[in-house]
């Protein structure tokens, strides 16, 4: 498909600007820039394929509704930038009921949380405060998690 999402950009609008004038002049891009200091969410698509219409963002998120020009199928897609500290995710949760629909729906991006201590590989064990909120909010939403099947990284002091 030929639609893109980029979450932790931390670009400021001009950057924004400069990167689709000179390297992505034939993509259409919306950001969450207008909730936040930086745009921390960027997606990108190409027009002639896909038509995105803008719906919704949050500090740590962009909600746009996604259609394929080719196939003629449509979609929700939320991009989502989470903070680190668990206090401040919980707006985010609180965004994902007020942006609930029915229609099929994608939620991506780096939430900076994991469901449950066995997503974990390496690193300090998760305590059950820091992952009850999500876990609540994707079962009361009936968000099933897309298990990830690819090499593991993560970065720790800068080593991968």
């Amino acid at each position: 498909m030929d639609v893109c999402g980029l979450v932790e950009t931390k670009l400021i609008s001009s950057k924004v600007s400069f990167m689709h004038k000179f390297r992505l002049r034939n993509w259409k891009i919306l950001t969450n820039a207008g909730a936040t200091n930086n745009a921390r969410v960027l997606v990108f698509w190409i027009p002639s394929t896909i038509n995105i219409d803008f719906i919704d963002f949050s500090t740590q998120g962009l909600h746009v509704s996604i259609s394929s020009l080719v196939n003629q199928y449509s979609y929700v897609a939320t991009f989502v930038d989470g903070y680190n500290i668990v206090i401040a995710k919980r707006s985010n949760w609180e965004d994902f009921w007020k942006w609930y629909f029915t229609s099929p729906w994608i939620i991506l991006g780096d939430f900076n949380l994991l469901l449950s201590q066995d997503d974990m590989h390496n690193g300090e064990p998760v305590s059950n405060y820091e992952v009850s909120d999500f876990r609540d909010c994707c079962f009361n939403l009936g968000l099933t998690d897309l298990n990830f099947i690819s090499c593991h990284f993560t970065w720790i002091n800068r080593k991968i």
